[in-house]
């Protein structure tokens, strides 16, 4: 029983390794892709220019300057002479964000009163300008509270006047706050999809297209050894897929991994059911190889989409959010992502697992159903 099966696959990697280009899809492309996308897909804010408008010109607001400037999120934009200089550079496109600090504004602080500047940010595009806004009135707000310290302290009188809430923050599983720690695992998963579903979709039409499909539907072969022995490879080649990935994350990019790699094993095994099985149903009703790569990009990319990847899901509206349950990607991404950097254990992904295994089990029993049908 097992010996066809053996035959079929060592079939199938001598005919990728024979496919000169196949095979650099297969084994260059996901490289690429991993050191491009790791680098390419970050969302953390730099370089963000920043005009200033001084009209105070004393040693508190030059300190609430240079605390801007310290920092690596803002550099400096075009010196502002006006408050309609502002408003141009914003609209001519030449800053991202204008902070106006107006007459008095040390004196304020010096009095205990409140003191306030301006600050405006291109709010073009919003996840950003949100962002930026919040990093900005946050430097506001500490040397603000720092030079509330100085006076009271040159002044105790004041410190009675002076009311105060401290916020002792920590940031649990990313303390620096890197976005490449939360797209990388997600690029992980992309890779292995990209590989496992296509490779798939391609190989039973690649049989037709050379008319040695009909050549193994009439042999004694079953049809399940015939599956058996075009998706086996394919899931070697998606582990050891899974391997560089992983392997390039911890000491490329230098993500930390706090799981088990038998438990990474196991949710990727489960989500191959899911990969496979599309493939498997796509290549049964393409004609074309290239029909079969479009038919699969066209799900891809909205599964990307709707998984997480890019955008949190809770952002979506809520008859998306509904639509997500359905999306194998988004238990993935959520299981990869929590054995990376939480150390997840199987109970904490189990509620990513179940719906997971399931919706790969319907899959793949589908696709070979509908494999026998459309062959037998």
């Amino acid at each position: 029983m097992f010996r066809p099966i053996f035959w079929i696959a060592q079939k199938e990697l001598r005919q990728l390794f024979r496919d000169r280009a196949l095979l650099r899809v297969v084994l260059v492309v996901p490289m690429i892709q991993l050191f491009v996308f790791g680098y390419a897909a970050n969302t953390d804010l730099k370089n963000v220019r920043v005009s200033v408008l001084d009209e105070d010109r004393s040693e508190g607001s030059r300190r609430l300057v240079d605390a801007y400037y310290a920092s690596d999120v803002f550099v400096p934009g075009p010196a502002a002479g006006a408050p309609r200089d502002l408003d141009r550079f914003l609209l001519e496109g030449k800053t991202d964000a204008a902070l106006w600090i107006p007459r008095g504004f040390s004196e304020d602080l010096a009095r205990g009163d409140p003191a306030s500047v301006a600050v405006t940010v291109d709010g073009v595009n919003g996840n950003v300008a949100g962002r930026v806004m919040g990093y900005a009135t946050a430097i506001v707000r500490q040397e603000s509270l720092a030079r509330l310290e100085k006076v009271a302290l040159a002044h105790p009188g004041l410190a009675a006047r002076t009311h105060r809430v401290d916020a002792d923050s920590r940031f649990y599983y990313n303390p620096e706050l890197r976005s490449r720690h939360y797209m990388v695992p997600g690029i992980v998963v992309l890779i292995i999809t990209i590989v496992s579903a296509m490779l798939t979709g391609i190989a039973v039409v690649r049989e037709r297209e050379i008319g040695t499909l009909e050549q193994l539907m009439v042999s004694p072969l079953t049809s399940g050894q015939i599956i058996a022995g075009k998706t086996i490879p394919i899931v070697v080649l998606a582990f050891l897929e899974l391997a560089f990935a992983t392997t390039v994350a911890v000491l490329w990019f230098r993500l930390p991994f706090e799981g088990s790699v038998l438990l990474l094993a196991g949710c990727a095994m489960a989500y191959l059911l899911v990969t496979l099985g599309v493939g498997l149903l796509v290549s049964t009703v393409s004609a074309t190889q290239q029909q079969a790569m479009f038919t699969l990009w066209f799900f891809l990319v909205f599964g990307i989409l709707m998984s997480g990847f890019f955008y949190p899901i809770e952002n979506m509206a809520r008859e998306v959010q509904w639509l997500t349950y359905l999306n194998p990607f988004r238990y993935m991404m959520s299981m990869v992502r929590g054995i990376f950097l939480q150390g997840a254990t199987l109970p904490d992904v189990a509620s990513d697992l179940v719906p997971l295994a399931a919706i790969g089990v319907v899959t793949f029993t589908g696709a070979v159903l509908r494999f026998q049908k459309r062959f037998t």
